[in-house]
Protein backbone atom coordinates (compact mmCIF):
# COMPACT_ATOMS: atom_id res chain seq x y z
CA UNK A 1 0.00 0.00 0.00
CA UNK A 2 1.44 3.38 -1.06
CA UNK A 3 0.09 6.42 0.75
CA UNK A 4 0.31 9.72 -1.08
CA UNK A 5 0.14 12.99 0.85
CA UNK A 6 -2.95 15.12 0.38
CA UNK A 7 -2.20 17.85 -2.22
CA UNK A 8 -3.03 20.65 0.24
CA UNK A 9 -0.80 19.17 2.92
CA UNK A 10 2.04 18.69 0.43
CA UNK A 11 1.63 22.27 -0.80
CA UNK A 12 1.75 23.57 2.78
CA UNK A 13 4.83 21.45 3.51
CA UNK A 14 6.61 22.74 0.42
CA UNK A 15 5.76 26.32 1.40
CA UNK A 16 7.05 25.71 4.94
CA UNK A 17 10.29 24.21 3.64
CA UNK A 18 10.85 27.22 1.40
CA UNK A 19 10.60 29.49 4.43
CA UNK A 20 13.55 27.68 6.05
CA UNK A 21 16.67 28.60 4.06
CA UNK A 22 19.63 26.25 4.22
CA UNK A 23 23.28 27.36 3.98
CA UNK A 24 24.67 26.73 0.50
CA UNK A 25 28.28 26.03 -0.56
CA UNK A 26 30.26 29.23 -0.15
CA UNK A 27 28.00 30.64 2.61
CA UNK A 28 30.01 32.36 5.41
CA UNK A 29 29.19 30.99 8.87
CA UNK A 30 29.51 32.34 12.39
CA UNK A 31 29.90 29.61 15.02
CA UNK A 32 29.89 29.80 18.82
CA UNK A 33 29.97 27.02 21.40
CA UNK A 34 26.45 26.56 22.80
CA UNK A 35 27.74 26.51 26.39
CA UNK A 36 29.36 29.93 25.87
CA UNK A 37 26.39 31.79 24.42
CA UNK A 38 25.73 33.84 27.54
CA UNK A 39 29.31 33.88 28.80
CA UNK A 40 31.84 36.71 28.56
CA UNK A 41 34.95 35.73 26.62
CA UNK A 42 32.99 33.35 24.35
CA UNK A 43 34.88 31.95 21.36
CA UNK A 44 33.50 33.21 18.03
CA UNK A 45 34.57 31.15 15.03
CA UNK A 46 34.25 31.74 11.30
CA UNK A 47 33.99 29.13 8.56
CA UNK A 48 32.68 28.64 5.03
CA UNK A 49 30.28 25.96 3.80
CA UNK A 50 31.87 23.34 1.51
CA UNK A 51 28.83 21.08 1.11
CA UNK A 52 25.65 20.13 2.91
CA UNK A 53 22.80 17.63 2.97
CA UNK A 54 19.80 17.03 5.22
CA UNK A 55 21.83 15.99 8.24
CA UNK A 56 25.50 16.97 7.88
CA UNK A 57 27.11 20.31 7.12
CA UNK A 58 30.67 20.18 5.74
CA UNK A 59 32.62 23.36 6.38
CA UNK A 60 36.14 24.68 6.11
CA UNK A 61 38.38 24.48 9.13
CA UNK A 62 37.30 27.27 11.45
CA UNK A 63 39.23 30.43 12.21
CA UNK A 64 40.64 30.12 14.83
CA UNK A 65 41.22 26.42 14.03
CA UNK A 66 39.69 23.63 16.12
CA UNK A 67 41.41 20.36 17.04
CA UNK A 68 39.89 16.93 17.62
CA UNK A 69 39.56 17.67 21.34
CA UNK A 70 36.56 19.84 20.48
CA UNK A 71 34.60 17.05 18.77
CA UNK A 72 31.21 16.12 20.25
CA UNK A 73 30.66 19.64 21.58
CA UNK A 74 27.45 21.46 20.75
CA UNK A 75 27.63 24.70 18.79
CA UNK A 76 25.26 27.30 17.40
CA UNK A 77 25.80 27.90 13.68
CA UNK A 78 24.38 31.06 12.10
CA UNK A 79 24.38 32.63 8.65
CA UNK A 80 22.84 35.61 6.87
CA UNK A 81 20.31 35.26 4.06
CA UNK A 82 18.03 37.51 2.05
CA UNK A 83 14.26 37.44 2.66
CA UNK A 84 12.79 39.82 0.13
CA UNK A 85 14.37 43.20 0.78
CA UNK A 86 15.58 42.22 4.27
CA UNK A 87 18.75 40.56 5.51
CA UNK A 88 17.87 37.95 8.15
CA UNK A 89 20.08 35.82 10.37
CA UNK A 90 19.17 32.14 10.65
CA UNK A 91 20.78 29.60 12.93
CA UNK A 92 20.64 26.06 14.23
CA UNK A 93 22.19 23.93 16.94
CA UNK A 94 24.81 21.47 15.76
CA UNK A 95 27.28 18.88 16.99
CA UNK A 96 30.97 18.96 16.03
CA UNK A 97 30.93 15.49 14.53
CA UNK A 98 34.24 14.89 12.76
CA UNK A 99 37.44 16.58 11.58
CA UNK A 100 38.65 15.46 8.15
CA UNK A 101 42.29 16.27 7.41
CA UNK A 102 42.19 15.53 3.67
CA UNK A 103 38.75 16.50 2.39
CA UNK A 104 38.76 16.41 -1.43
CA UNK A 105 37.91 19.89 -2.69
CA UNK A 106 38.66 18.77 -6.23
CA UNK A 107 40.63 16.04 -7.99
CA UNK A 108 43.94 17.71 -7.12
CA UNK A 109 43.15 19.80 -4.06
CA UNK A 110 42.57 18.69 -0.48
CA UNK A 111 41.90 20.68 2.69
CA UNK A 112 40.89 20.27 6.31
CA UNK A 113 37.13 20.13 6.79
CA UNK A 114 34.78 20.06 9.76
CA UNK A 115 31.63 17.93 9.79
CA UNK A 116 28.76 19.41 11.81
CA UNK A 117 25.68 17.30 12.51
CA UNK A 118 22.58 19.51 12.34
CA UNK A 119 20.31 18.99 15.35
CA UNK A 120 17.37 20.91 13.88
CA UNK A 121 16.45 23.00 10.86
CA UNK A 122 17.57 26.64 10.69
CA UNK A 123 15.33 29.13 12.49
CA UNK A 124 15.34 32.94 12.49
CA UNK A 125 17.32 34.13 15.46
CA UNK A 126 18.59 37.33 17.02
CA UNK A 127 22.29 36.61 17.28
CA UNK A 128 23.22 40.26 17.80
CA UNK A 129 23.52 39.76 21.56
CA UNK A 130 26.46 37.41 20.97
CA UNK A 131 27.60 38.16 17.43
CA UNK A 132 30.47 40.64 17.43
CA UNK A 133 31.05 42.94 14.50
CA UNK A 134 33.98 45.23 13.72
CA UNK A 135 32.64 48.71 12.99
CA UNK A 136 34.43 50.91 10.43
CA UNK A 137 36.61 53.56 12.06
CA UNK A 138 34.71 56.46 10.48
CA UNK A 139 31.29 54.87 11.00
CA UNK A 140 28.33 55.80 13.21
CA UNK A 141 29.60 53.89 16.27
CA UNK A 142 32.14 55.44 18.65
CA UNK A 143 33.07 54.72 22.27
CA UNK A 144 34.60 57.33 24.61
CA UNK A 145 36.37 56.82 27.92
CA UNK A 146 37.20 60.00 29.86
CA UNK A 147 36.23 61.97 26.72
CA UNK A 148 38.89 60.10 24.72
CA UNK A 149 37.80 58.02 21.73
CA UNK A 150 38.93 54.40 22.08
CA UNK A 151 39.91 52.04 19.26
CA UNK A 152 36.94 49.69 18.82
CA UNK A 153 37.91 46.13 17.89
CA UNK A 154 34.39 44.67 17.95
CA UNK A 155 30.99 45.30 19.52
CA UNK A 156 27.77 43.39 20.15
CA UNK A 157 24.61 44.03 22.15
CA UNK A 158 26.29 42.26 25.03
CA UNK A 159 29.62 44.06 25.17
CA UNK A 160 32.62 45.58 23.47
CA UNK A 161 36.35 44.99 22.95
CA UNK A 162 38.73 47.89 22.41
CA UNK A 163 42.38 48.95 22.40
CA UNK A 164 43.63 51.40 25.02
CA UNK A 165 47.06 52.66 26.13
CA UNK A 166 48.63 50.97 29.14
CA UNK A 167 48.78 54.25 31.07
CA UNK A 168 45.21 53.51 32.23
CA UNK A 169 44.90 50.37 34.35
CA UNK A 170 41.86 48.18 33.66
CA UNK A 171 41.32 45.22 36.01
CA UNK A 172 38.99 42.20 35.56
CA UNK A 173 35.80 42.72 37.58
CA UNK A 174 36.22 46.51 37.63
CA UNK A 175 33.11 48.64 37.07
CA UNK A 176 33.59 51.16 34.27
CA UNK A 177 31.59 53.95 32.61
CA UNK A 178 31.70 55.01 28.97
CA UNK A 179 29.82 57.15 26.49
CA UNK A 180 28.59 55.37 23.39
CA UNK A 181 27.92 57.52 20.34
CA UNK A 182 25.45 55.98 17.85
CA UNK A 183 24.81 58.40 15.00
CA UNK A 184 23.64 61.59 16.69
CA UNK A 185 22.65 59.85 19.94
CA UNK A 186 24.85 59.66 23.03
CA UNK A 187 24.32 56.98 25.70
CA UNK A 188 25.92 56.56 29.12
CA UNK A 189 27.16 52.99 29.35
CA UNK A 190 27.89 51.02 32.53
CA UNK A 191 30.01 47.94 32.17
CA UNK A 192 32.19 45.34 33.88
CA UNK A 193 35.73 44.54 32.74
CA UNK A 194 35.82 40.85 31.85
CA UNK A 195 39.23 40.39 30.28
CA UNK A 196 42.42 42.39 29.83
CA UNK A 197 45.21 41.30 27.48
CA UNK A 198 48.44 43.23 27.43
CA UNK A 199 50.54 42.54 24.33
CA UNK A 200 54.24 43.41 24.50
CA UNK A 201 53.91 45.91 21.68
CA UNK A 202 51.27 47.05 19.25
CA UNK A 203 51.86 47.39 15.51
CA UNK A 204 52.53 51.10 15.96
CA UNK A 205 55.22 50.38 18.55
CA UNK A 206 53.20 51.87 21.43
CA UNK A 207 52.37 49.69 24.39
CA UNK A 208 48.66 48.91 24.29
CA UNK A 209 46.12 46.65 26.00
CA UNK A 210 43.04 44.84 24.70
CA UNK A 211 40.06 45.27 27.04
CA UNK A 212 36.79 43.30 26.92
CA UNK A 213 33.74 44.85 28.58
CA UNK A 214 30.35 43.33 29.37
CA UNK A 215 27.53 45.87 29.23
CA UNK A 216 25.34 46.31 32.33
CA UNK A 217 22.12 48.22 33.09
CA UNK A 218 20.78 48.24 29.55
CA UNK A 219 18.10 50.68 28.53
CA UNK A 220 15.72 49.76 25.73
CA UNK A 221 16.44 52.85 23.63
CA UNK A 222 20.16 52.13 23.56
CA UNK A 223 19.57 48.45 22.79
CA UNK A 224 17.30 49.34 19.87
CA UNK A 225 19.74 51.94 18.46
CA UNK A 226 22.77 49.65 18.81
CA UNK A 227 20.85 46.74 17.30
CA UNK A 228 19.94 48.81 14.24
CA UNK A 229 23.54 49.99 13.88
CA UNK A 230 24.90 46.43 14.06
CA UNK A 231 22.41 45.22 11.45
CA UNK A 232 23.31 48.16 9.18
CA UNK A 233 27.01 47.25 9.40
CA UNK A 234 26.19 43.59 8.69
CA UNK A 235 24.20 44.54 5.59
CA UNK A 236 26.99 46.83 4.38
CA UNK A 237 29.66 44.16 4.81
CA UNK A 238 27.42 41.57 3.15
CA UNK A 239 26.85 43.86 0.16
CA UNK A 240 30.59 44.49 -0.18
CA UNK A 241 31.30 40.75 0.06
CA UNK A 242 33.63 41.23 3.05
CA UNK A 243 31.55 39.15 5.46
Amino acid sequence: LILKPHPRKQKWKNHFMKQKPEPKPGTPLDIVFESELNQPGAHYLKATVYDCDDGILITSQTSPALGRQFLNRKVVVTFLTRKGSRTVRFGFAGLLYELVLDYAMSSNKKAEALLIKKLHRPEPMDFRMYFRITPPYEGDLSLFQDEKKVGLMDISLGGVKFIYPLNHAFLPGQAVKFKLLIGDEVFDVDGIVRQVRRPDTAASGARMQHVSIEFRHYDKKMEASLGRAIMAIERSLLTKGTM
